[in-house]
């Protein structure tokens, strides 16, 4: 790579091997809390530089699936423990809110069948 100019392929080889590690943690090879290999070994494992290894991994904590400790590498993070974006908080409030207005009708239609029945007790009691 010359200067700060990236070709497709250099793009393409972090991009690639990204997935490849994204794939390896979901699939559990390393679990939350598991510390990945060193960049060189990966590296060797992948066929790859060391300095795009450390590229891919970096991408992989930008998304929240490790945390890079300085002089300590890489760790598997839990994904419930990353702060939400807020589309997601979005999303999640958008939800809530759905399930509420679905329980609140429920609720309505219990209130209404109850006020119907106690009109019908009402009404079949002896008048004064």
């Amino acid at each position: 790579m010359t200067g700060d100019v990236e070709t497709g392929a250099e793009q393409r080889n972090r991009a690639e091997l990204a997935d490849l590690l994204r794939q390896e943690i979901d699939s559990g090879k390393y679990p939350v809390g598991t510390k990945l290999p060193s960049y060189r070994q990966l590296a060797e494992m992948f066929g790859a530089a060391p300095n795009t290894v450390g590229e891919a991994v970096r991408m992989l904590a930008a998304e929240g699936r490790v945390k890079v400790k300085p002089n300590a590498g890489a760790v598997v993070a839990d994904p419930d423990d990353q702060p939400k974006t807020p589309e997601q908080q979005l999303q999640e409030a958008r939800a809530g809110l759905v399930e509420v207005r679905e329980q609140l009708r429920s609720v309505r239609r219990d209130v209404d069948a109850l006020d119907s029945r106690v009109a019908d007790l009402i009404a079949g009691l002896p008048a004064d």
